[in-house]
């Protein structure tokens, strides 16, 4: 099983997570107030799964996403009540089904999934695509990883795929 590492600024509904992901039979590893905490976990774990506020104050659940290593997954929990999916991040809304949310957890955090795992060359790509979108249209980092995940989500493709089309597109 993969770690799993609860993001939560409010103590409380921090706990109350732990206690329901313990309760359906995972074990949480670690418990963080911000993104960047849970970064710094991260680099010392080989895989996990991070369960957190789709924002954040230190960052958002995407820019979480983007910086984590390899085999880690993101299930971000939206209040907008929005449900998606893109590159290592799954979009819950709430409130969320606790049977449904529990079997997300199990799935991503079973060592056979491969759901949402991004290869370094993937990577690569959304950089590489990130960087194209920053020099042609003038945006700034954050600009170009929003405007990235936007397409995304508008045509239905994994991140990388889209990073793809955007170098395609602009080559």
């Amino acid at each position: 099983m993969k770690d799993i590492i609860i993001v939560y600024p409010i103590k409380e509904t921090a706990m109350k997570l732990c206690a329901l992901i313990v309760k359906g039979g995972y074990h949480v590893s670690h418990i963080c107030p911000g993104g960047t905490a849970a970064l710094e976990i991260a680099q010392q774990k080989e895989s996990g799964v991070i369960v957190c506020p789709f924002v954040m104050k230190d960052m958002s659940s995407a820019e979480l996403a983007e910086a984590l290593p390899v085999d880690f997954d993101v299930i971000a929990l939206s209040r907008n009540g929005s449900e998606q999916y893109m590159g290592n991040m799954l979009t819950v809304a709430m409130p969320v089904d606790r049977n449904e949310f529990l079997q997300t957890v199990g799935i991503l955090a079973s060592n056979q999934t491969g759901f949402t795992k991004r290869s370094e060359s993937e990577n690569d790509y959304i950089l590489k695509a990130k960087q194209a979108l920053m020099a042609v249209k003038g945006m700034s980092e954050l600009q170009a990883h929003k405007a990235l995940q936007r397409m995304s989500m508008n045509s239905g493709k994994k991140l990388f795929q889209t990073a793809m089309d955007i170098l395609d597109e602009l080559a």
